[in-house]
């Protein structure tokens, strides 16, 4: 999957998100874990959670991501989500464009979105969080809502949304999306 550049506790309660706490992985690092010999071979002398899922068994990152996630904030997760800029261009192109205060209407490509908002002073989290809260809000449509789940189970299959464990999208998916296609 590549380099971990941002990551997020959120916490949700009945499918509605409570909370998100923005992570940097900076200088994270695993309590215990020795890199691989691809990582230690450039110098790496301690598994950073930004190098957790450069080897090709994501599912084995994932689950390192997590312990240094927790051993470094102290909390515990249950599921881990992992998104590309590739998902995101295609939830954009989905349900786009939305609305970002401050920033107007975007669409398009999201690296260059990030890219831009920290040109602007914002810090990649803060960035990042503009542009899942405006994705997240327009899925207030229920037209929308039904777009971004879609989409969300198309990148799923494309490899493009990882989650882990898997079981934990259809869970998601299944409460949420009767849940609030009832209402």
């Amino acid at each position: 999957m590549g380099a971990v550049d941002m990551a997020f506790i959120i916490t949700l309660n009945n499918g509605n998100i409570t909370s998100i706490k923005s992570i940097y992985p900076g200088q994270m690092a695993h309590p215990t874990a020795v890199p691989p010999p691809s990582l230690r071979a450039i110098g790496v002398k301690k598994w950073y959670l930004h190098d957790a899922l450069w080897e090709k068994d994501t599912e084995k990152g994932a689950k390192l991501a997590q312990e240094i996630v927790e051993y470094n904030t102290g909390e515990k997760t249950d599921v881990v989500v992992i998104v590309t800029p590739e998902a995101v261009d295609a939830i954009l192109a989905r349900v786009g464009p939305v609305y970002v205060e401050g920033r107007g209407y975007v669409s398009g490509n999201s690296i260059d979105f990030l890219r831009e908002e920290q040109k602007n002073g914002y810090t990649r989290g803060e960035a990042v969080k503009s542009l899942m809260k405006a994705i997240l809000d327009s899925a207030r449509d229920r037209g929308k809502y039904v777009d971004l789940l879609d989409e969300v189970v198309k990148q799923n299959a494309q490899g493009n949304i990882i989650v882990i464990p898997q079981t934990a999208l259809v869970e998601f998916l299944t409460y949420t999306g009767f849940e609030k296609l009832i209402r």
